[in-house]
């Protein structure tokens, strides 16, 4: 692991992986949505 990094670089990674987070389990909670809530109907 690269110990030469500044915090503020440190904090940038750590927000840009809680960000990456965030969107793909909002993704898939969206999709789940989507599927119980529109599934009769296309059944």
């Amino acid at each position: 692991m690269a110990k030469d990094l500044s915090r503020e670089e440190e904090q940038r990674g750590t927000r840009n992986v809680l960000m990456w987070g965030a969107v793909i389990i909002a993704v898939l909670f969206i999709a789940l949505m989507a599927i119980f809530v529109l599934g009769p109907f296309w059944s």
